[in-house]
């Protein structure tokens, strides 16, 4: 038998602002994309769509695809209305166009738009 556990690590979920539902639903209207077509671009199930759209927050992975998607067809500003004068459309671009990110680079690329997120004045105080 192993030494016990000293630490316990928490890892915090995303803070989203309480709009999100509203900026992925423009995300759908800018794209022209039913809500079915836009689930299989993101290449989650439609449900896990219609969840986000009731307030479930996405995890690390789809918000990544989220944003990549977005950033792709130059629609980051549905999801990030600050994003052009933050530089996260740079990045994102950045990201989209690798193929296989490892894992460190991808949670370095999450940070921008999670931070601009947070900075959006929209976000109300916990």
């Amino acid at each position: 038998m192993g030494r016990p556990q000293r630490h316990v690590y928490r890892v915090e979920p995303p803070r989203l602002p309480p709009d999100f539902p509203e900026r992925l639903d423009r995300l759908g209207r800018e794209t022209g994309l039913s809500r079915r077509a836009l689930a299989r671009a993101l290449r989650v199930d439609a449900r896990t769509l219609r969840r986000w759209r009731n307030g479930t927050s996405p995890g690390p992975g789809h918000l990544y695809r989220l944003f990549a998607f977005a950033a792709g067809r130059g629609l980051l500003h549905c999801l990030l209305p600050g994003a052009a004068r933050a530089g996260v459309a740079e990045a994102a671009m950045h990201a989209e166009g690798e193929r296989s990110p490892g894992v460190r680079g991808r949670e370095e690329r999450m940070r921008a738009p999670l931070t601009a997120i947070e900075a959006d004045g929209s976000r109300q105080p916990a």
